[in-house]
């Protein structure tokens, strides 16, 4: 009985107790992404950490998608869905939060336990992801955005654009090369050595001249989020 007794009161102060963390969101940039042969685009908003620790989204859109895909049939649950969802590029967690109604869903979770890496007999390529300066410019709202083409060194004609402001700072080397190189074991059993891109918040990316994103709104207010994802009972 007092083991039980230890035990139980163990867990009650572990989770009483839980680590309070803060992430703080350095820019929120609203981007328009075209859909394919119509007129009519969806809109995501993400936050970015200047030091490209982390990635944030509260869309509209991707709570409403999220929760389609939970409560069928019940358009109702949808009107007042959130979301929120955090990307730890380093530690390459996912942290989600969901709430529709009453209805709550806290999730935290390793990438690599819901991304499965391909098995193959056949070894895969090793490749760097390489950027070069194209000397382009173009505005975004106002923006000087220097353009850069960005391609796999063993696929250089697989190139895509993507235009930086290098006034408003970000490492994106950092922010994409965890999650890039598990990306590609993933989805084509290749091994990224390395990533190289510049600095600064991404406004653009197109290809062959068609667009893929594009900022419509930035928001340069700093944002402090705060996770305190503990579990309580109480008697």
């Amino acid at each position: 009985m007092n083991k039980t007794l230890t035990y139980i009161l163990i867990l009650v102060l572990g989770f009483s107790y839980a680590q309070e963390k803060n992430i703080t969101i350095d820019y929120t940039v609203d981007y328009i992404i075209p859909k394919k042969n119509t007129t009519q685009a969806d809109t995501v908003s993400i936050g970015f950490d200047k030091n490209g620790r982390y990635l944030w989204t509260d869309s509209e859109y991707l709570a409403k998608d999220l929760g389609r895909s939970i409560f069928r049939g019940k358009e109702e649950l949808l009107k007042d869905a959130e979301i929120g969802i955090i990307l730890d590029t380093e530690k390459l967690t996912i942290t989600l939060f969901f709430s529709s109604g009453d209805n709550e869903i806290y999730m935290n979770v390793a990438l690599d336990a819901i991304i499965p890496i391909r098995n193959s007999n056949k070894p895969g390529e090793t490749f760097e992801l390489l950027s070069e300066t194209t000397g382009d410019t173009i505005k975004v709202l106002d923006h000087e955005v220097e353009v850069y083409s960005v391609f796999p060194s063993n696929k250089p004609d697989d190139t895509i654009y993507i235009g930086f402001d290098k006034e408003l700072k970000v490492d994106n080397t950092k922010l994409f090369d965890n999650f890039l190189s598990l990306f590609f074991a993933a989805e084509e059993n290749s091994e990224m050595k390395a990533l190289n891109f510049p600095n600064g918040l991404i406004l653009n990316i197109s290809d062959e001249g068609q667009t893929i994103i594009e900022a419509h709104k930035i928001d340069t207010n700093t944002k402090t989020i705060t996770l305190n994802h503990s579990y309580k009972i109480t008697e």
